[in-house]
């Protein structure tokens, strides 16, 4: 499957083949059982980074992937479920270092999502952010 760039619109029915291909199916059953409560979004990679710099410079080669499945995550997350956003944020903690950051660079970005992804910021990058 082609994953989106940076830049990209994210619709239901893309989203929807996106949470299929890697395996979210609660989201996957939650997008299709309230479509209309969603909106389209961009896919903006690793938020408020430098993405090209970071793979680079840290050793995080699949960088944008991780973005996107943590972007998924919170895009289509229930409103208001703390432990389901830290499961992601944490689900993301994990892929970094998997993928070749350092523990320490993945834990600041762990906290970074933790605390500015929250929900009452709404912030295009925020807990639940693709619902209407």
């Amino acid at each position: 499957m082609e994953l989106p760039k940076v830049g990209d619109k994210i619709n239901n029915k893309r989203a929807q083949e996106l949470c299929e291909y890697f395996g979210f199916e609660h989201l996957l059953e939650r997008i299709k059982a309230n479509p209309d409560s969603y909106k389209e979004w961009t896919f903006d990679g690793a938020s408020m980074i430098p993405d090209e710099t970071f793979l680079k410079s840290f050793n995080i080669p699949n960088l944008v992937e991780i973005a996107l499945k943590h972007d998924l995550k919170y895009a289509y997350g229930a409103s208001g479920n703390t432990a389901e956003k830290l499961q992601a944020d944490q689900d993301f903690e994990r892929e970094l270092i998997n993928d070749g950051a350092s523990r320490a660079l993945a834990k600041f970005m762990f906290q970074c999502v933790e605390k500015f992804g929250n929900e009452k910021f709404h912030t295009p990058f925020s807990w639940a952010f693709a619902r209407k």
